[in-house]
């Protein structure tokens, strides 16, 4: 990982709100800081700030949390890398998660049978691979107790049934798992980028042990088409063994509520419309398949 790590420290914060050694990184990258300007990040807030250049982008930590954030991305790229895994290259950064500057690459909708490919092939390699090095802390799927009943409310009035979700979450937690997954596989951390080779996996906070099936029906319950998301199904059906159907449906279950959740509980001004609109739209989706999948019996 030596070749993508500055050797600045985080330095002091412009007016820009880009540290002095990103911007000297910036410099030496052949970009100027001065034409960057500030991104956005789909969904919830992020303890960081992004902004986005010529070919770049930027992402600048705004507390301890943000600076995790960006040493287990950095962690998760240098071993997607060397593992085969299709990553997006980091040009600099610093070591200790101030900052992290990579190139950036407009994604091609996340359709057809060639993403599904790739998308399906990258998967396997992840569950597939050895576990990486032990990183950074781990990150996991867990919100601010003190914020519980606030968030519980805010499910109920959002629609979230409360005994299903916890029904779903202890069937879930019962699951096989395997030693490493992304965690958070879909098609936003899934870049379609054809013109660049293909597929490129990014955001690897989650990256550690998983369910078996968990990646792929994470993409499943976030992939926009009907089509897509049917025929991505049948992929999954066919490569799992009979006896591991029930499996399927049981995750499926469980992360089209968490999806409804991630997207209903948060604050109001961090809610996306259609986020919203596909996390309510996926539900009846999913419980038919849940019910299906769970009529079956193994040969």
């Amino acid at each position: 990982m030596a070749p993508f790590l500055s050797s600045g420290t985080a330095g002091s914060v412009t007016s820009s709100g880009l540290p002095e050694a990103a911007r000297t990184a910036l410099t030496g990258v052949g970009v100027p800081p001065e034409a960057l300007v500030p991104g956005s990040f789909a969904g919830p807030r992020r303890p960081l700030r992004r902004f986005l250049g010529d070919g770049v982008v930027v992402e600048v930590a705004t507390g301890e949390a943000g600076r995790l954030r960006l040493r287990r991305e950095l962690w998760g790229r240098s071993w997607a890398r060397q593992v085969g895994i299709p990553t997006v290259p980091v040009l600099d950064a610093d070591p200790d998660g101030a900052w992290l500057i990579a190139e950036w690459w407009k994604p091609s909708p996340p359709t057809g049978e060639r993403f599904l490919d790739d998308v399906l092939a990258a998967a396997l390699r992840i569950a597939g691979s050895p576990p990486p090095e032990p990183g950074p802390p781990p990150a996991v799927w867990v919100s601010d107790r003190r914020a519980a009943p606030i968030r519980l409310a805010r499910g109920v009035l959002g629609g979230v049934p409360t005994r299903s979700w916890l029904a779903a979450r202890r069937a879930a937690a019962a699951l096989p798992t395997v030693p490493v997954a992304h965690g958070d596989f879909y098609h936003r951390n899934a870049l379609w980028c054809p013109e660049r080779g293909g597929l490129h996996v990014v955001d690897w906070e989650y990256l550690g042990p998983g369910p078996r099936y968990g990646d792929l029906v994470r993409l499943w319950t976030l992939l926009p088409s009907r089509t897509d998301r049917d025929s991505l199904l049948g992929r999954i059906l066919t490569l799992a063994p009979p006896a591991e159907h029930q499996e399927i449906g049981t995750l499926a279950r469980y992360l089209a509520l968490r999806l409804l959740g991630e997207n209903v509980k948060g604050r109001r001004r961090d809610r996306h419309h259609a986020d919203v609109a596909h996390a309510r739209s996926i539900q009846p989706e999913a419980r038919d398949l849940h019910k299906a999948l769970s009529c079956r019996t193994s040969p």
